[in-house]
């Protein structure tokens, strides 16, 4: 499978807001805080700011050995994990939850961007290790955004009667019949029957979604030394357990963030974190619920679970694996367990890492390098030829159906619909009208420019009339346009956030992911545009 790229801004595609366009660009106030610019001068700073944390990297070396166990590793797994013992070693990391089968594209295209600045960082700093890493947000209890895929228009969607953690669920024979279901629809394509494999052997009745994905990511892009890192542990929730008890004092996490949020508002960014006066959630199988300090008790919202003072120390002590982190916290746990130097992310990711510096420098934890994923849009070769029908590129396909209309106006066409000309004329006509019925009688010079307004408005009722009658004669272009968008942008939106992994797979096997990672960039902010050949 060969592969062609071309490039368009990421202000160009319409898709990304403000904050995230101003940080790439780095032209805004944002960087008026001590941010480290997401370039290489900003990873050599990470780097040196690393350095001078403890990181405890038994801890982590112990538990991801734990982890792996009745899991076969690759060479470049195994030594990546035993790299992460020496001082000199340091993470490019990135998160997503336990998505039903990865759910949306880009859930592949952060973890090959991690492979790949890996790797440039390496080159750039020969006497240091990285490691990319592939951290499992297993905690989410958010199941109707992660129990479902899309493939074309259809929603397959996991049924299940469990709570709780997304990741502490189990596999069940539901979720094996959704598996045979999509084999009736994959396995007819070249590599279908082996995706359906891979989901077979990475989703083992009764393990946990957490163990199967972890499985899963493993098996598919264990080969670039990809470790992947499930902390929802005792382990590494213990080293957790100082910012536990400074955030269980309810409303101090909040007033370390109230000022650089207020900030945030002030320059016109909507922040996408919410800080609450404890940002912990209570974690147990079957239920994850937040923790609210009522007068003198603590208690887990909708159940009947209470604390004192003392009762929740104790527990805190005793059992911090029940303590999980809310968005506000989570990058905080990331970054004080791993040895991060850069976090990649998108779009929401970027925005709600930003506000955070004040409680990073509050812990007295380095704050790693922010990097906007990789944006990928795949073109395959059939709608290539579509495109070159109509003589288009990919690039212009984010423009609206009607904006590439226009473009396939003749000279003609464009006189025809527009009467710009002949409305600056009729302006003209009614204000030298209204001079001179002013001259026999003020009083008609209303009257004149009434008249005026009138007819101006039925010329602009005409111009887009002839507009609509023009375009009815693209009409047949225009259905073929708007079928090739709502292929290439599922539900209006970016493929990459709508379609999911399997498709390709079973289209194009296991060398899907070399050429992603071919395409994929360490440091450079653009949305590219991929045709499979």
């Amino acid at each position: 499978m060969a592969i062609t790229r071309k490039h368009i801004s990421y202000r160009e595609t319409g898709f990304f807001s403000p904050l995230v366009l101003d940080y790439i660009e780095q032209k805004s106030s944002l960087f008026t805080l001590p941010l480290l610019s997401p370039d290489l001068s900003g990873l050599k700073k990470a780097i040196k700011q690393r350095q001078q944390f403890p990181t405890n990297r038994s801890a982590l070396v112990a538990h991801l050995k734990q982890q792996y166990e009745g899991i076969e590793l690759s060479t470049p797994v195994r030594d990546n994990i035993e790299r992460l013992l020496a001082s000199s070693t340091f993470t490019i990391t990135t998160a997503h939850q336990n998505n039903l089968f990865t759910g949306p594209l880009y859930f592949f295209y952060k973890i090959l961007h991690a492979v790949r600045l890996a790797t440039y960082c390496k080159e750039q700093f020969p006497d240091q290790d990285f490691v990319p890493v592939f951290y499992i947000g297993s905690e989410d209890a958010d199941m109707e955004e992660l129990n479902h895929i899309h493939v074309g228009d259809h929603t397959h969607r996991w049924n299940t009667s469990q709570e709780g953690a997304v990741g502490r669920m189990k596999v069940d024979q539901a979720l094996h019949s959704l598996i045979q279901q999509l084999e009736g629809e994959w396995g007819v394509l070249p590599h279908g029957k082996e995706w359906i494999s891979v989901l077979k052997e990475s989703y083992k009745e009764q393990d946990t979604l957490a163990r199967a994905t972890l499985r899963l990511v493993n098996r598919l892009l264990g080969r670039y030394g990809v470790v992947v890192l499930d902390a929802d542990a005792k382990a590494l929730k213990e080293l957790f357990k100082p910012i536990c008890s400074f955030d269980l004092e309810a409303g101090q996490t909040e007033s370390v963030l109230t000022t650089a949020l207020s900030q945030m508002k002030e320059w016109g960014y909507s922040s996408q974190a919410f800080v609450r006066p404890i940002n912990l959630f209570y974690l147990q199988d079957g239920l994850r619920q937040r923790i609210e300090k009522v007068n003198d008790n603590w208690v887990v919202v909708g159940t009947a679970i209470a604390f004192s003072q003392q009762q929740l120390m104790q527990e805190l002590e005793q059992h911090p694996e029940r303590f999980s982190p809310n968005v506000i916290l989570r990058g905080l746990y990331q970054s004080l367990i791993l040895p991060d130097i850069a976090f990649i992310g998108g779009g929401s990711e970027v925005a709600y890492w930003l506000p955070l510096i004040p409680l990073f420098k509050k812990m007295g934890i380095p704050y790693p390098t922010l990097v906007l994923r990789n944006s990928f849009l795949l073109v395959a070769a059939a709608q290539s030829v579509k495109l070159e029908k109509f003589g288009l590129e990919a690039t212009q396909l984010f423009k609206s159906v009607d904006k590439l209309i226009e473009g396939f106006y003749s000279d003609a066409d464009k006189l025809i619909c527009s009467l710009h000309a002949e409305i600056i004329q009729l302006q003209e006509f009614y204000r030298q009208l209204a001079e001179k019925a002013e001259e026999v009688d003020f009083t008609l010079k209303g009257h004149a420019e009434s008249i005026g307004k009138t007819s101006e408005r039925l010329v602009r009722g005409m111009e887009k009339k002839l507009a609509r009658a023009t375009k009815r004669k693209y009409a047949d272009m225009e259905k073929k346009l708007h079928a090739l968008k709502n292929t290439l942008f599922p539900a209006e939106q970016l493929q990459e956030r709508y379609e999911n992994i399997g498709v390709y797979y079973a289209r194009y096997g296991n060398t899907f992911f070399d050429k992603i990672l071919e395409a994929s960039t360490p440091l450079e902010s653009h949305f590219t545009i991929i045709t499979l050949d």
